[in-house]
Parts: structure tokens; sequence; C-alpha cells
């Protein structure tokens, strides 16, 4: 098994240090026309100061956290994978006026 090339860790809202991968990062950036350290700032930006947070542990063998941002009228989303070796960035990418549907459904998380 390899290593995960960690690039940077940001403390969530939710206590949660995030570590943030090379490769995860580079996939996000398909869904931005930002620089990578400036999509570095946007993240920690949505994870310190979020919107709302949705937890699902239901159908999967982690917890995810989906942390919603809502930034000049549209929200952007960062996905947190929580494991027995800490939390890692999985995704992000915008979701436009609404947060979705199914994720409304979640536990919603108090901050």
């Amino acid at each position: 098994m390899t290593e995960r090339a960690i690039i940077a860790e940001v403390d969530a809202a939710t206590g949660d240090r995030v570590k943030v991968g090379k490769a995860e990062l580079l996939h996000a950036m398909k869904h931005f026309l930002l620089p990578e350290d400036i999509l570095v700032q946007l993240l920690t930006r949505i994870l310190q100061r979020p919107t709302e947070v949705y937890t699902d542990d239901t159908k999967h063998p982690h917890e995810y956290r989906l942390f919603y941002r809502l930034d000049d009228a549209n929200y952007l989303l960062v996905v947190v994978k929580i494991t027995p070796n800490g939390a890692f960035f999985a995704s992000m990418y915008p979701t436009g006026r609404s947060i979705k549907t199914a994720h409304k459904k979640m536990k919603r998380v108090k901050l």
C-alpha cells in the first residue's frame, strides 16, 4: 500500500483535523478553475466556517461528513471521510443554489 501524499491539514469547525491529500485535491481542481493554493484556501474556508454540516454513517463502512458553505447564493460542498486513521478530504464541488435533497435527509451536525 502506498502512502498518501498529504499537502495540508485543516482544523474543521467539527473539531476534526482534516488531512488533504495531493491526489484528492488534484481531482477537486477539475471542478474549479483555480490554482492549487487558492483551492486550499477555499477548502479551509468551507471546513472552518460552514453554513451546514451533515453526517452519513449508514451506507458505508466509514462515516462521511458533508460541509456546505453558502457563498454568493451558491453552495460549495466539501466531503470528509472519517476513518480510524483520522479525517481525510475526499472531494469538493459546487452544488448550485441548494443543498442536495438526499443530503438534507441526513443527520445535521450542530456546530
